[in-house]
């Protein structure tokens, strides 16, 4: 039997499932097992409180210190830290938001949460270069119709049925004062990424997002053109690929 394997478990379950069994081997030394083990958990859990409302500073906005750390609570119950780095924790937290019965009145609270985890990964992600135009110069035409691209690996795509974009921005601490949004004004296609120092969050008509989801999945760019003529004909793809390519989103290209 690994003791230390069996303490390390139990450990865990006092601290994320609060079981109220306490681990043996912990000895009292001038306070009881119990209050010793209380003390860590509180500390373990306020910090992970913490650090949930440092990448979800807009939601903890919208709803208030108090309501925050409930959805806190319920997320360390369901989703307690599986990797040394918190930089990995709170990818799920929109998860529990859609599924937290007194958020139900903010629907839009979720795919808030959903855009802050995005814009947290894409700042963490790694960097990459822009696929220059010459290097597209040296391709046959016999090519053209199996050229795909790699889009920055930082990028990551997000539609909503409400105008989650203005609500981040106009949340932030330096947006001024509070600019009233009506949630019927529209939903909303995003792409956030980070092609230099900053993460930027761009608006995206319907065909392009499709054209650049697409593309993003694996598909040639003549694959993802027919997708996109099929519902959005007459869509530009060389100009489309021109502001991308200077925009620093297609970093490589590929033929299969």
């Amino acid at each position: 039997m690994n003791r230390l394997h069996d303490l390390q478990r139990d450990f865990s379950r006092f601290v994320f499932q609060e079981t109220g069994l306490i681990p043996g081997g912990i000895k009292a030394n001038g306070m009881m097992p119990e209050q010793r083990l209380a003390i860590y958990r509180n500390n373990t859990r306020a910090g992970l409180t913490e650090a949930l409302r440092d990448v979800y500073q807009v939601v903890n906005r919208l709803v208030g210190d108090k309501f925050f750390n409930r959805l806190a609570e319920a997320y360390i119950n369901a989703h307690p830290p599986q990797s040394a780095s918190l930089l990995e924790f709170g990818g799920r937290f929109a998860d529990v938001i859609s599924g937290f019965q007194d958020a139900q009145a903010l629907p839009y609270l979720a795919d808030t949460a959903r855009l802050e985890w995005y814009w947290h990964e894409a700042y963490h992600e790694a960097d990459d270069h822009a696929l220059a135009m010459s290097a597209l110069a040296r391709l046959k035409p016999e090519q053209y119709g199996r050229l795909g691209f790699n889009i920055h690996p930082s990028a990551r795509f997000l539609a909503s049925d409400y105008p989650i974009a203005r609500i981040w921005a106009c949340n932030q601490a330096d947006a001024g004062q509070n600019e009233r949004i009506d949630l019927n004004e529209g939903a909303c296609r995003l792409l956030i990424y980070r092609p230099d120092v900053d993460v930027k969050i761009l608006s995206l008509d319907k065909a392009e997002y499709q054209c650049l989801t697409a593309l993003a999945s694996g598909l040639t760019l003549m694959q993802a053109v027919r997708q996109v003529d099929a519902e959005h004909p007459g869509f530009d793809v060389l100009s489309s690929l021109q502001h991308w390519l200077f925009r620093g989103l297609l970093t490589d290209f590929f033929i299969i």
